[in-house]
């Protein structure tokens, strides 16, 4: 949506009508209306960011916008957005697109595990304390227009031998949300995956916040493999508490254009992220990832290990800030990212940032951008692999140390969208 100011430049505008409406027939509550009222504050006038800035440098916001307005109507809104179905299925249906939980075992649901629509759950105080109002435009846009959200809560001290997974199916406009509350001491793993599209219309602009108490141990894995044609932005970031555990697997590979904001504050003492990611890109596909690892207690680490590889004329962007505040002393952070040219056109950014406010920790990060090593194409081929082989032996060996990172289930379905890639290339 866009406007023309008096000196005849195009200025983007963004309706947000119907947001009492919206909240209305969605049956939420007060405090729920607020957050959206909040949001669509902080939307009016819509300030997009500086291209200045290196965070929106390589990739132009105005992508991100909707064609209309986000809060409007439509038939398929109106009545139960949710129903329960058996054997443990829940489903949300949204505009364009659907949410829903694929898979929850029975020892989930006698363990006590909730799964609730999030339009109906008594979540507002939960909303926001991992993704803030004021996060970023795409963020309010999504707090302030999002329909069909699931809410999982895991009760403290249980523990999950099969992981929880939720697909997100792409549609015309798809704004999913996303809340998972870990109970103290709690273990489990949920995988957010991100499926289907158009191959020439589609948005989504997502947000998952994952609340993990003290001494927990969460394993969250978010996997995109939307249809060529899909323009999207997925947020996902996690608050950590003393003694508790966060692993975030990442893994790219579908849409046109895809921005990924995802991280973690480390808020408690002792609290511990390791996230490890892989990107593959081909044809014209963008990609722009962006991690950040807050400390902000004392004694905390931070691991991060993300790896790209592209072909043909990709284009991938990535970002990774680590900031130490000055109480959190005793900390220690990594990160590393590599990226694979595979082709001439492929084109690959690489921007590690640190911002560290006290003397007593250990920092270091590490990146890299090459095109596939000679010697070691020549080495395979004169063992007797065709090139196209060879290249796929050293695609899998570049990310293998990463992939040996994921927890053992996304790690599967990961190598196993990794090796359908690299055979279609």
């Amino acid at each position: 949506m866009a406007s023309r100011a008096a000196t005849g430049a195009t200025l983007p505008m963004l309706a947000l009508e119907h947001v009492a409406e919206l909240s209305s027939v969605a049956g939420e509550d007060r405090a729920l209306l607020a957050l959206r009222n909040q949001a669509r504050e902080l939307l009016t006038p819509l300030l997009l960011p500086d291209r200045a800035r290196h965070l929106w440098r390589y990739t132009d916001p105005t992508r991100f916008l909707p064609d209309t307005d986000p809060t409007d109507l439509t038939p398929t809104d109106v009545g139960p957005t949710w129903r329960l179905e058996e054997p443990l299925s829940v489903a949300g249906l949204l505009a364009g697109g659907a949410l829903r939980v694929v898979e929850m075992d029975a020892q989930a649901r006698k363990a006590g595990v909730a799964v609730e629509d999030l339009h109906h759950a008594k979540a507002a105080e939960m909303l926001g304390q991992a993704v803030p109002p004021g996060h970023g435009f795409v963020e309010d846009i999504n707090t302030a227009a999002w329909r069909g959200g699931v809410l999982v809560r895991v009760p403290a001290g249980v523990a999950l031998e099969h992981p929880i997974r939720l697909r997100v199916v792409a549609g015309p406009l798809t704004l999913p949300r996303v809340l998972v509350v870990a109970g103290e001491g709690s273990s489990f793993e949920i995988i957010e995956g991100h499926v289907g599209g158009d191959r020439s219309v589609g948005k989504v602009l997502g947000v998952t916040e994952i609340l993990v108490a003290r001494d927990a141990n969460v394993r969250y894995g978010l996997v995109q493999r939307w249809d060529p044609g899909i323009v999207g932005h997925l947020t996902a970031r996690a608050r950590v508490a003393a003694g508790a555990r966060f692993h975030l697997s990442l893994a790219s590979f579908g849409g046109s254009t895809f921005k990924a904001d995802v991280g973690a504050y480390l808020a408690g003492e002792g609290a511990e992220v390791e996230t490890a990611g892989v990107a593959m890109g081909g044809d014209q596909q963008h990609f722009d990832h962006h991690t950040e690892h807050i400390h902000e207690a004392r004694k905390t680490s931070s691991n991060l290990d993300f790896k790209v590889a592209l072909t043909h004329a990709a284009r991938s962007t990535y970002t990774g800030m680590i900031r130490i505040a000055r109480q959190a002393g005793g900390s220690e952070a990594y990160q590393e990212n590599r990226n694979l040219l595979l082709s001439h056109d492929a084109r690959a950014e690489s921007i590690p940032e640190l911002e560290i406010l006290t003397d007593d920790v250990r920092c270091s990060h590490g990146a890299t951008v090459a095109p596939i090593d000679p010697e070691q194409l020549f080495y395979l081929q004169s063992r007797g692999l065709a090139n196209l082989q060879a290249m796929r032996v050293i695609v899998y060996g570049f990310l293998d140390q990463t992939l040996a990172r994921l927890p053992q289930t996304t790690r599967e379905r990961i190598e196993a969208l990794v090796a359908a890639r690299l055979h279609t290339e």
